[in-house]
């Protein structure tokens, strides 16, 4: 049932790089085999890999870190001063607080619930420094607060959990946190997710996640592992550098994580990021998706995303321009199958 569509093609002009050589660049498109969205694979780019994605430079983060820690609203408890809170009758106190993550009120929100979490005391970590213990207690944040809410008013059940890191991925500060959205109304991605995987059950009577676990295992050429129900993956189609795919075949909505639950996000999240570090990145986003809270219909799952972004260099140069934004391509540096080679020999998995 599931499809893993994809043609090659070809792009012929005289090289001058190779003194002028007739060549034939072979191209990839893939289409998602859940949304459509193409992605392009192309041997070519990795001689533009320095281009595209030069080197983080290590003394422009240690500059950066500099000028931003004095001014950083979080740094030195600054935040019990500085961060709005929510109204008593939410939570009383009106933040958050669990071991060194804070949750708190966006000051500028864009949904009903916009929370952000501070992830830990330090302005800056590596991204090897996102600890399973320290993404587990912002989660846990997450997580009480979107059934704290959703207790109150059931009408906010689209709920996501997020994060910007470093400007680059369009954080607006350097302190690491996360970011929860939920509201009546999903996201146009999130709405289109639950649409086709609602229009996948309805035509083939099974659950589109759970077909493409087993079949990503079964085949093995992106399948990277397993832990208690929850699956990490490399995407056939990314919609991002590096896209990393984690999956929750047999939950049904953020409602049904409980501790064990969350604590393996956290795990999936810390290995990912610090496998990227490994690749020679230094940015990231992340988003997880939930089904409507309440829901408990069979065709949904929860999943999440989690991309690269532009290195940290001096004006850097963004890695979405009209390809991805407007034309809503992508395009991959390493193929997925490589990449999922790659993330086992990380982790110690024999491919």
């Amino acid at each position: 049932m599931i499809r893993f569509d994809s043609r090659k093609v070809n792009a012929r002009f005289h090289n001058p790089l190779e003194g002028g050589k007739l060549v034939n660049a072979e191209l990839e498109y893939r289409r998602d085999p859940l949304l459509g969205h193409i992605s392009i694979l192309s041997d070519g780019l990795a001689g533009k890999r320095e281009i595209l994605f030069p080197k983080t430079d290590e003394e422009y983060i240690t500059r950066c870190i500099k000028e931003t820690m004095s001014n950083c609203f979080l740094c030195d408890d600054r935040w019990k001063k500085t961060t709005p809170r929510y109204p008593d009758d939410l939570i009383p106190g009106g933040r958050l607080i669990k071991g060194d993550c804070v949750l708190f009120p966006n000051l500028f929100p864009v949904a009903s619930y916009h929370a952000v979490i501070m992830v830990g005391k330090e302005h800056y970590r590596r991204l090897s420094a996102f600890s399973p213990d320290l993404v587990n207690d912002a989660l846990q944040l997450a997580f009480s607060f979107i059934k704290r809410v959703f207790e109150k008013d059931q009408t906010r059940k689209y709920w996501t959990i997020n994060a910007n890191y470093l400007a680059p991925a369009g954080a607006s500060l350097v302190h690491p946190h996360f970011q929860l959205l939920g509201d009546e109304i999903p996201s146009t991605h999130h709405e289109r997710l639950l649409f086709a995987t609602k229009k996948f059950y309805d035509s083939n009577g099974e659950n589109f996640w759970k077909a493409l676990v087993s079949t990503e295992k079964d085949l093995g050429l992106r399948y990277v592992l397993e832990k208690q129900g929850c699956h990490v993956l490399t995407a056939f189609s990314p919609m991002g550098t590096n896209e990393v795919l984690v999956v929750w075949p047999e939950i049904r909505s953020f409602l049904d994580f409980g501790n064990a639950e969350i604590l393996i996000m956290a795990e999936a999240i810390s290995m990912t990021l610090g496998f990227y570090e490994h690749l020679g990145f230094s940015t990231f986003n992340f988003a997880c998706f939930s089904p409507s809270l309440g829901s408990n219909e069979n065709w949904g799952s929860c999943i999440m995303r989690i991309v690269c972004r532009q290195n940290m260099v001096p004006d850097h140069r963004t890695d979405d321009y009209y390809l991805q934004k407007l034309l809503q391509n992508e395009i991959a540096i390493y193929s997925p199958e490589n990449l999922a080679s790659i993330f086992k020999a990380f982790v110690g998995i024999d491919s």
